[in-house]
């Protein structure tokens, strides 16, 4: 996977980590794609850490396993402002 278009009509989920803290966020794929266009890729996504302020975050495609209903994972919607 290399865009937002190519992970979305998959269900995938973008994992987005603060390389400092090493604190994860997850976001639907097609959700950023629809606010950042579809072919933009995933290096490409900017986002800023809620704790430290700091913009030096990596995203990467997340399949998510749904069979496992233990593990609950709080999911980030994007807002155009």
């Amino acid at each position: 996977m290399k865009t937002l278009g190519q992970a979305a009509p998959q269900g995938m989920l973008v994992r987005v980590m603060c390389r400092q803290r090493e604190k994860a966020g997850f976001f639907v794929a097609s959700d950023l794609a629809n606010v950042n266009g579809h072919g933009r890729s995933f290096e490409s996504l900017k986002f800023r850490c809620k704790e430290c302020e700091v913009v030096d975050c990596g995203a990467v495609p997340f399949e998510d396993d749904r069979d496992r209903v233990n593990k609950k994972r709080i999911v980030w919607r994007p807002v155009s402002m």
